[in-house]
């Protein structure tokens, strides 16, 4: 929400759901290129704010831009040994524009550290850990993370946490903030992980940094009353009553799902879209139900037998990640294949599915931005 009080290019972000609320907040406040952390007290009504502001907390960011095209991971391939099908997870967005999907926040370094490396998704129980080793065809700077991703409605399987355990050639690695995102200082070969998967969440609020600025606006015009009619999602403080509405919503049949982009203002409108178009359609309706979410980039894996899966360029794929007191991940869009095997919690089960249409080249055409910037400690 836009902050004018005391600061005229002032953004601000507060992790509540839109409605009316008084009293004090955790928030997070952007003047030019600085970032104050600290809390909001006064009156929220819907996207609006009215109070004051203290900070407690303050960061500049050194941007050290990077422009991902095609051609920067159109040689992507990789070999993962895994007892069950994984995604392997890139890069993360949170922006829309022509097209276009960008990441326009500066990424903070909140560890730097020889592996092991552990990244918290969710705090989850009835869960199994699986290692899972994967070797590159080209050297990875940035160091894609195992995960599930739910490809069916209702949510079942969540992503407690990925432990890098080891690297080769050893170097130290960065986590960066907000979005989860791995750098090696020097690129990597091989990587080895440990991958917790869990049949149910705790609640978690976590990560406070990584959570809010998932939050702003996501550049799709659309009304919140076509909203209201789409989904018919009546106020409610379950969050994942929501995402699942909204995910149940936009995989069933009444859409589909196409090669070339309508844009996602006008896909309820024209019943089909891109991937593009579904995710970041599913990223501008849950944060309008206050629930911070971004978009993930990765790729996902063929069935090569003998728990071996072959990961390429061509096998790109985008879903949707939302915070519900953990991070949960789901493709919102309508699968028309077979599920391969998959996970359960109580041994193998039917989860993982790909979809054929996914496989398209997708990205043809645009341009995918990341910013990964670095400050020092405070």
């Amino acid at each position: 929400m836009c902050i004018n009080y005391f600061f005229a290019n002032a953004t601000g972000y507060i992790m509540v759901p839109q409605d009316t609320y008084e009293g004090e907040f955790a928030g997070l406040l952007r003047v030019d290129n600085l970032t104050y952390v600290g809390m909001y007290h006064g009156l929220i009504f819907r996207s609006f704010f009215i109070g004051y502001f203290t900070p407690m907390v303050t960061y500049r960011p050194v941007s050290l831009p990077t422009v991902l095209t095609p051609g920067n991971y159109s040689g992507f391939e990789a070999i993962a040994q895994s007892k069950v099908p994984i995604y392997l997870r890139y890069l993360v967005f949170n922006e829309y524009s022509n097209g276009t999907l960008m990441n326009t926040l500066s990424l903070i370094t909140i560890s730097a550290t020889s592996p092991p490396l552990t990244i918290w998704f969710s705090n989850g129980y009835d869960c199994i850990e699986y290692l899972i080793n994967v070797t590159f065809n080209e050297p990875m700077k940035v160091v894609p993370i195992p995960i599930i991703v739910n490809t069916q409605s209702p949510i079942s399987y969540f992503i407690s946490n990925v432990t890098i355990i080891g690297v080769y050639p050893t170097t130290e690695l960065m986590l960066l903030e907000p979005g989860d995102i791995v750098v090696a200082e020097t690129p990597i070969i091989k990587a080895n992980y440990t991958m917790y998967v869990c049949g149910n969440l705790i609640n978690n609020n976590s990560n406070f940094l990584d959570v809010v600025e998932y939050l702003g606006p996501t550049g799709v015009s659309i009304s919140g009353l076509d909203i209201t009619k789409a989904f018919g999602i009546k106020k409610t403080s379950n969050l994942i009553a929501i995402v699942n509405k909204v995910f149940y919503t936009l995989m069933n049949n009444k859409y589909e799902l196409t090669t070339y982009s309508v844009g996602p203002e006008n896909l309820l409108s024209t019943g089909k879209g891109s991937i593009i178009d579904f995710t970041a359609l599913a990223m501008t309706v849950l944060r309008y139900y206050g629930i911070p979410t971004r978009i993930a980039l990765g790729f996902y894996g063929t069935n090569e037998g003998n728990d071996v899966y072959v990961f390429s360029s061509e096998t790109n794929i985008l879903w949707v990640e939302s915070f519900v007191g953990g991070w949960v991940m789901f493709i919102p869009a309508p699968i028309h294949s077979k599920p391969l095997i998959g996970i359960s919690p109580a041994g193998i089960g039917s989860s993982v599915m790909i979809g054929l249409l996914l496989v398209l080249p997708w990205i043809i055409g645009y341009l995918i931005y990341i910013l990964i910037s670095h400050v020092k400690a405070r």
